[in-house]
Order: structure tokens, then sequence, then C-alpha cells
């Protein structure tokens, strides 16, 4: 796995999930595994959970964390190709995610969609723009469209809540978010209920 972008980039989630109880059951069992990397976390939204998980989760790995809030702390970003930027946005994210490629042997990034244009927010144009220009595997915070590490955290759930199950029969919900999805999170992972074993 180069990127971490969708449950679907994952060759075994079952092994996967595996991996992950495993580490939930003694957390720092992999703390040389991270010795002398760094992970950046950019977020270009608001966090709580996600933040907090991914923080602790790559100190229990033995990795430094550096934390950045491109929402509040950088300049704008622009990751239009070929845009003349004369507005809002100060640097181009060709410009500055090699730059953060430089720094980070992980860069983990969170946005939201936009909502001003269906076909970008389904492109995943943010999250495709990071990999294509910072030369270091992406991890998805959350995007437009999807939120990886939450579905693998539902996936877990619905491991350990169905021990022995052959197959259960699993009912999603969907709670109001604080922004607008255009789908819902659940659906991320629907493709590995089918792969149950």
């Amino acid at each position: 796995m180069v990127n971490f972008i969708s449950v679907n980039d994952v060759d075994n989630i079952n092994a996967l999930v595996e991996q992950a109880l495993k580490y939930k059951a003694d957390p720092f069992a992999g703390k040389e595994l991270g010795a002398g990397k760094r992970i950046g976390l950019l977020f270009l939204n608001p966090s709580l959970r996600t933040r907090l998980s991914t923080q602790v989760a790559a100190a229990n790995l033995g990795m430094e964390a550096i934390v950045f809030n491109v929402d509040k702390e950088g300049w704008a970003l622009e990751f239009e190709e070929g845009a003349i930027m004369n507005g809002t946005t100060v640097e181009h994210i060709k410009d500055a995610a090699p730059v953060l490629g430089q720094y980070f042997d992980i860069l983990c990034i969170r946005t939201f969609p936009l909502l001003l244009n269906r076909e970008a927010d389904y492109a995943e144009t943010v999250i495709s723009q990071f990999i294509k220009y910072a030369a270091v595997p992406i991890v998805s915070l959350e995007s437009a469209t999807l939120h990886p590490l939450q579905s693998l955290a539902d996936i877990i759930t619905i491991k350990e809540t169905f021990k022995g199950t052959r197959k259960p029969k699993v009912v999603l919900s969907w709670a109001p978010h604080v922004k607008a999805l255009p789908q819902c999170v659940a659906n991320s992972f629907a493709q590995w209920v089918g792969t149950w074993g």
C-alpha cells in the first residue's frame, strides 16, 4: 500500500483489521516501527477525534507527529492546475507539496468537500494533487467523499461485535455531520462486508 485514501487501497483488509486489533490490545507493540520517521498531519478543516487519534497512534509507533492547521496557520493553497492566483490563494499545491514531501515520511491530509462543484468533489482534487506532487505516501484523514480511518474503525467494531458470526446482518445509520457530505462514510466499507470470512 503506497497511499491510504480508501479501504479499497488495502490488498487484504481482513489482515489489516487483525493487525489493528493486535495494536489495540497492545498499543506500543510497534513502538520501534516509526523510530526516526516524521508524519505530517495537515488539516484544511477542523478536527478533534481524527486529529488526536492519529497523533496518539503515531506516537505509539515511535513517530514524530507534526500538526499543521492549514485553515488557520498557513497560506490558502490553490489546487486548480493553471489557475491565476490573484484571489484568496497564495501558494500553489505544486510548489507546497514537494516541500512537505521533503519534510515528512508520510503526509496525512484532512479536507472536506467544497460543495461548489460535484465533479471536483468526487474527483478528490485536493487529495489527488497531494498524491501527484508530494512524492511520499499520502493518508486521507477524511476527504470530500471518503474517510478511510473511520471506515477501518467501523470494520474493527463490526468484527469485535460479531465475533464468531459467519456473516452478520449490519444496519448502517448516519448521524448528522457538522458539514454537508456528498455521501455516507459507511459506503466506503460496504465492499468489505461482502468479503467477511
